[in-house]
């Protein structure tokens, strides 16, 4: 009898830690829905922004209009990618803190001005690499893009309506970077 009741408080035991980790990643998940969610006005009006600069600075120099297609793809791209580091690095600083917690405010939390900078050097890099591969390398762009995808976060946060991205791409640009560099 003692061992059955052991062997029950056992199971119930394990039933409860993983329901507890089941309902922890759920909670993880939503922060990072929200954090992603918060940020798309904001990244809407920056995309905006720099569009218009990219497309007067590009009109002004006489360059044709169909030079404005590609650039503009390319930038719903990295601003897709940009919302994401943005949003993970804010899952990333709620990953570890205690339940009863206070929550940080984002600007004063140094996990998550830490994540954004490193996250953020690598897309800058990225970009920066990406414009010496095109001219170089081009082959390498899409095949290394290709191995530097993290197609679960593209299950997990669709591009924002506004970016309009057929196929959308989410990428790890440490690795990026790397095979742009090395293959």
């Amino acid at each position: 009898m003692a061992h059955e009741m052991a062997h029950c408080f056992a199971r119930t035991l394990l039933v409860s830690i993983l329901l507890a980790a089941a309902g922890e990643a759920c909670a993880q998940d939503d922060v990072l829905r929200r954090a992603y969610a918060a940020i798309e006005e904001r990244t809407q009006a920056e995309f905006e922004f720099k569009m218009a600069g990219i497309t007067r600075q590009l009109l002004g120099s006489g360059a044709p209009v169909a030079r404005i297609a590609p650039i503009k793809e390319r930038m719903k791209m990295l601003t897709y990618n940009r919302a994401v580091l943005f949003a993970s690095c804010a899952d990333e600083a709620e990953k570890d803190r205690p339940l009863n917690a206070p929550r940080i405010p984002w600007e004063n939390n140094l996990v998550m001005t830490t994540c954004v900078e490193i996250k953020v050097g690598h897309l800058q890099k990225f970009s920066e690499l990406a414009a010496y591969a095109d001219f170089f390398f081009p082959e390498r762009i899409e095949s290394c893009g290709e191995q530097s995808r993290l197609p679960e976060q593209e299950k997990t946060l669709a591009p924002y309506a506004f970016l309009q991205i057929a196929g959308p791409k989410l990428y790890d640009f440490p690795r990026y970077n790397e095979c742009l560099m090395t293959r």
